[in-house]
């Protein structure tokens, strides 16, 4: 199996273990071959609380199970280290925000945890049965994911009171952002994108830098490193409605001409860069019709910039001790 098919496949893997709330978390080290036998020990202790080896494979279990029977290449052990890397500093978070929470004594009853696996289940067209077997393809119990669930509650309640309180968007901040890019929110205006998704190991600062300095080309660049959409023809995604963007994509071509290159974005964990190939115009739409589009974008620039915040400082404050295994 090509390298480049089993780096998607395992993308898509984690992609669908965050999906279903567990805490996706990497190790030091990869295991040679896909039947190695896993020894405990802790791996890292966050502020007193123990996160173990053993725990760590086994949220990675479904990814080795695509791998089982086969010795892993030395590519894809590399890209398994880094996505590891990069989930385990999200797990530290996670046990950063769930310890704050409890300075706020925040509770959440058993009948809020069934509504929101009912919202959960409903929303992804699952069945009962179609839920269970999931958790066990997860290797999961029914118990595991109400655990998961609960905590993710007061996280998302923790982060509401104390990051989302701190965003304010005023209307001169939206009338501002409308009046910079009339162009975006006109009627059926358009945006011809490309994209490079990034391995882990590349950085995304010298290829950009590389590309502006005429080194080589951005579909070039593309079609020889991108691990995402439009290999082979430059990255070029097609035209996309502006209004259909995300935030984060909006913000980072907002205001370029065809030809240049913005970014980079975060796509689950991963960096990007964009072009703008060519654009559309589109009849101007009045303020009061995309003044809600508007602040949802502001807001969320905001949130991430106040949340990166919050999370350095508890950062700060933390006793956090790797160990060597």
């Amino acid at each position: 199996m090509a390298p480049t098919y089993m780096f998607r496949k395992l993308f898509r893997i984690v992609t669908a273990l965050l999906s279903l709330c567990l805490v996706s978390v990497p190790v030091l080290g990869v295991p040679a071959h896909a039947a190695d036998t896993v020894l405990d020990g802790i791996v890292v202790v966050v502020n007193g609380k123990i996160i173990t080896r053993y725990e760590l494979e086994e949220r990675l279990a479904p990814v080795y199970d695509q791998l089982r029977g086969r010795t892993v290449t030395a590519e894809e052990a590399k890209q398994i280290a880094s996505l590891r890397q990069k989930l385990l500093g999200q797990m530290i978070d996670d046990i950063l925000v769930l310890q704050d929470s409890e300075r706020y004594k925040l509770k959440v009853s058993d009948n809020e945890v069934e509504e929101q696996i009912t919202k959960f289940r409903t929303s992804r067209n699952l069945s009962e049965e179609d839920f269970k077997n999931n958790l066990v393809k997860q290797r999961m119990t029914r118990e595991d994911f109400v655990r998961n669930m609960r905590r993710d509650i007061i996280k998302h309640r923790l982060i509401g009171a104390v990051v989302t309180s701190k965003v304010v968007i005023t209307d001169s901040e939206v009338e501002a952002r409308y009046n910079e890019r009339k162009e975006e929110y006109s009627k059926d205006s358009m945006v011809q994108i490309g994209i490079i998704l990034l391995p882990p190991e590349m950085s995304a600062a010298t290829l950009k830098a590389d590309i502006e300095a005429g080194k080589l080309t951005f579909a070039q660049a593309a079609d020889k490193y991108s691990r995402g959409p439009g290999v082979g023809s430059g990255g070029d995604m097609g035209f996309i409605a502006w209004k259909d963007l995300a935030p984060d994509w909006n913000n980072a071509i907002a205001g370029l001409k065809p030809g240049q290159v913005g970014g980079p974005v975060r796509i689950q964990d991963y960096d990007a860069l964009l072009q703008v190939i060519n654009l559309k115009a589109g009849e101007v739409t009045p303020l009061e019709e995309v003044r809600e589009q508007i602040y949802q974008s502001l807001h969320e620039g905001k949130f991430e910039t106040v949340f990166q915040d919050y999370m350095e400082k508890l950062r700060s404050k933390a006793v956090i001790e790797y160990r060597t295994l």
